[in-house]
């Protein structure tokens, strides 16, 4: 797991460069880490960023701007186990936080549909059959052009409650710069009744994370985003890839799909 993380999109500098234009009350940044009055705290915020990089502090960097408390959040244990080791801590708390969801991917397509609960593995062959039954045609594509990225916002504002009031002009600004990074790219499910589910994905040679979706609600009954994710897993398998990173986010889906929850942490440290 510790590879996955620290290979992920949110260690990457030009994505932190990225997240930095999005936050207005961080007074200094360096190069993985921001002060602010006097606390260093993470880069970007958690509803953003999934992962965190393993920041290194020198003592200098505390004492140069008079550093009294030091919170970090989203963090996974090995992380905490390499903070602990600092020598300028007084006091600390770690805290659980978020849960992200990984599924490690087998060799073959078969071996993971074994790997799922027999109730999961007959749930998802029903929900499929019925998309089946009602979508003439239907194809697994991907894109990072402006006709895309369009469908994917119009129909985050078209759902209902807090996924539908969360892509506001500055959020849309935001993805739209982050689609232009490398590895970023948007998997959309192309059918003969147009465009019906969205995944944002980052993909590497190694795995896949998941950090956003969206679908046309009008299908919502035959279940486009299941569809949507095992075509995803499916191609993933196809490519000899070791993961599919739900990331952040306790949604169902991610464990019918065989899932694993992975606890996060959130640090304070008082020096």
């Amino acid at each position: 797991m510790e590879k996955q993380v620290l290979n992920s999109p949110f260690i990457k500098k030009e994505f932190l460069n990225l997240v930095k234009q999005f936050n207005d009350d961080q007074d200094i940044i360096f190069e993985d880490f921001a002060i602010s009055n006097k606390t260093i705290v993470n880069i970007g915020n958690r509803d953003f960023v999934d992962y965190r990089p393993t920041s290194k502090i020198s003592k200098e960097i505390l004492e140069d701007n008079s550093i009294s408390d030091i919170n970090f959040n989203s963090l996974h244990f090995f992380q905490i186990q390499k903070l602990l080791k600092s020598e300028f801590c007084k006091s600390i708390k770690i805290k659980k936080s978020d849960i992200s969801v990984n599924l490690l991917l087998p060799g073959q397509y078969e071996d993971y549909l074994q790997n799922l609960t027999k109730k999961n593995r007959h749930e998802l062959n029903r929900k499929k059959r019925k998309f089946s039954e009602q979508i003439v045609s239907f194809e697994l594509l991907s894109s990072c052009e402006k006709e895309i990225f369009n469908i994917f916002v119009s129909q985050h504002k078209k759902s209902k409650g807090k996924k539908g009031k969360f892509m506001t002009k500055n959020v849309e600004a935001y993805f739209e710069e982050l689609l232009k990074l490398d590895g970023w790219k948007i998997y959309y499910l192309n059918t003969d009744k147009g465009v019906v589910s969205t995944a944002f994905c980052y993909e590497n040679k190694n795995g896949c994370y998941l950090y956003n979706s969206s679908r046309n609600n009008q299908f919502n009954s035959i279940n486009p985003g299941i569809v949507l994710n095992d075509l995803i897993i499916q191609g993933l398998i196809r490519d000899r890839k070791a993961f599919f990173d739900f990331l952040k986010g306790t949604e169902r889906y991610k464990f019918d799909l065989g899932g694993k929850s992975v606890q996060l942490y959130d640090l304070s440290i008082s020096l």
